[in-house]
């Protein structure tokens, strides 16, 4: 029994001499504190967008007026679009809470279409009517977000964003079957739209002085036009679409003239190349 209990004993003081010593371990800071690096940075970030439609369709009714019924079945895809953006980004220095906010400007294309069939049935007369719209909305977006950085190893890392969007449509072209989709009900997006949004990346740091972040982005909730339960989505024809935006961020840190920045390790010939500071270049 004493055995045992020693055994154990010892077994529990291993345990927690690697559970410390894995504690202890502190990971290279992805936004150094050691008030060498300056706290602000260009970035820039290309990427596409796309408008998700919903999963399911069903037959709906969009009026009845005496013995005149008329349902339809709308049919909306999403589109690929173009988007790019560029800011400035200032760390917090202290990334208890957040890491750092960025403020910019982007280009912002949405795109997608809707296909209906219907059915008008007045008295004991049946039609059915069927066509196609297209949209394709340009934009110039204003964006903030308040940034957070969770380490997964030593130089890779979990972005989560919440942000703000505000949304100029510059530019519009749209179309949609003459005269048949005129007895859709049909909305639009504003030409100014506000949104409160979300994004998730996965990040590296490549070398110190860059990090390149790719990351999903979506509207959660809608300031103009009013969300309506939408939870972020817009209307276009007779469908909602989610914006969705997938992009890579490229983030410069910058540090005074002159520092020499630590090579980042993160392969194993840099992990175990020894650096002989004596050593002079003949």
């Amino acid at each position: 029994m004493v055995r045992a209990c020693t055994l154990l004993f010892a077994v529990l003081l291993a345990c927690s001499a690697v559970a410390q010593k894995l504690y202890d371990r502190k990971r290279p800071e992805i936004f150094p504190t050691d008030n060498r690096m300056r706290l602000s940075g260009f970035y820039f970030a290309p990427g596409l967008t796309y408008t998700l439609p919903r999963f399911n369709d069903k037959e709906e009714e969009v009026f009845r007026n005496a013995d005149t019924t008329y349902t339809a079945v709308f049919d909306p895809d999403g589109a690929l679009g173009l988007y790019l953006e560029a800011g400035w980004f200032i760390a917090t220095g202290d990334p208890v809470i957040l890491d750092y906010w960025d403020f910019g400007i982007a280009y912002k294309q949405l795109k997608g279409k809707e296909g209906f069939t219907s059915k008008l049935v007045r008295g004991d007369s049946i039609g059915e009517l069927m066509g196609e719209g297209r949209f394709n909305d340009q934009h110039l977006t204003a964006h903030v977000n308040a940034n957070k950085l969770f380490q997964v190893k030593d130089y890779q890392f979990i972005q989560l964003s919440l942000g703000a969007n505000l949304d100029y449509r510059f530019g519009t072209s749209r179309s949609y079957t003459a005269g048949v989709g005129t007895l859709n009900r049909q909305d639009f997006p504003p030409e100014l739209i506000g949104q409160v949004h979300a994004k998730l990346g996965y990040g590296f740091k490549v070398t110190q002085r860059l990090l390149i972040i790719p990351a999903l982005e979506t509207p959660i909730f809608s300031i103009a036009p009013g969300d309506d339960g939408r939870f972020g989505a817009l209307q276009w024809f007779s469908s909602d679409y989610r914006p969705i935006i997938l992009s890579v961020r490229f983030l410069f840190l910058r540090y005074p003239t002159g520092f020499k920045c630590v090579p980042v390790r993160n392969n194993e010939f840099e992990k175990h190349k020894v650096l002989n500071p004596s050593y002079e270049r003949r």
